[in-house]
């Protein structure tokens, strides 16, 4: 890849996806795309860009799936999600209404149904429902994620009482074409019908309000370890996109490595016991 092809590729990766290669993760890059390219039979990287400024055949879409990270599995950092159902819940809908929830960049979907899966159990009395909204912009995780199928990988941090509980098993020979990040095609379960209830998949893009699920304003939303891998002037943009979406008072929760702090004055930082979230201000438009 040379130079002048890695700088075109990042730069539309980065306005598209909003995904940044730096220097330093240039061979990465490279990696990825180097089989698409030889499957379609190009020269080089500088045609694949081409191709994609073309892109006549959904190509773009394509991308996605080759320039994401999908690494997730069950009950990933539970601590936030305890935090929310136990603390901000009962604030962001007093009235014991529905709390609307939106998780972005959900990839293969265990983060939503994981979340899902602690609101129906959490506290005495037996919980209660959330409604969930995921995206993403993997075409092919969104269709994995309302499969809702998972292989070992997904269900790492799962003790064997929890997998029979929330889980059935299927048979040895029935092997996932698009099983979860980091998961091998031999055994497989299928997460049991309850604990799919008020959780919808479909395809969006983090940087492109236009494409986020309709039905807006959410109570929270949930977009965790996915900026880290953007560009400081699309992390921008998706802020604006979040805050768009929340209505006044409800909680943005980011991973435990990214921030957002000093970044937006439609933002201020909240300290739950346990982690810390963003709430939406009342401010309007203005900057990010």
């Amino acid at each position: 890849m040379t130079q002048d092809s890695y700088l075109l590729l990042n730069e539309l990766i980065s306005e598209r996806l909003g995904i940044e290669f730096p220097e330093h993760r240039k061979e990465l890059l490279e990696s990825r795309l180097r089989p698409r390219v030889e499957s379609l039979r190009l020269p080089g990287y500088w045609e694949y860009y081409l191709h994609l400024r073309a892109d006549t055949n959904g190509e773009r879409h394509r991308l996605a799936e080759l320039v994401t990270n999908n690494e997730t599995f069950f009950f990933r950092e539970t601590r936030q999600l305890d935090c929310f159902l136990a603390e901000a819940v009962a604030e962001l809908t007093p009235a014991g209404g529905t709390p609307r929830v939106l998780c972005a960049g959900c990839s293969s979907g265990e983060e939503p149904y994981t979340l899902a899966i602690l609101a129906g159990e959490h506290g005495e009395g037996g919980g209660r429902v959330l409604s969930v909204d995921a995206f993403d912009v993997d075409r092919r995780r969104v269709e994995a994620a309302r499969r809702a199928e998972y292989g070992p990988g997904s269900l790492r941090l799962l003790t064997p009482g929890q997998v029979e509980r929330y889980f059935e098993a299927l048979d040895k020979d029935c092997n996932g074409a698009d099983a979860g990040a980091g998961d091998d095609y031999g055994e497989r379960w299928s997460l049991r019908e309850p604990f799919r209830r008020g959780v919808r998949f479909d395809w969006g893009n983090i940087v492109d309000l236009a494409t986020f699920p309709a039905g807006a304003p959410y109570d929270a939303v949930f977009c965790r370890n996915v900026l880290i891998y953007f560009s400081p002037q699309t992390l921008r943009r998706a802020v604006r996109n979040f805050a768009e979406v929340l209505r006044p008072g409800g909680l943005l929760f980011l991973g435990a490595s990214e921030s957002i702090i000093g970044l937006s004055e439609r933002f201020e930082t909240v300290r739950l016991s346990g982690t810390i979230a963003y709430r939406r201000t009342g401010r309007t438009g203005g900057a990010a």
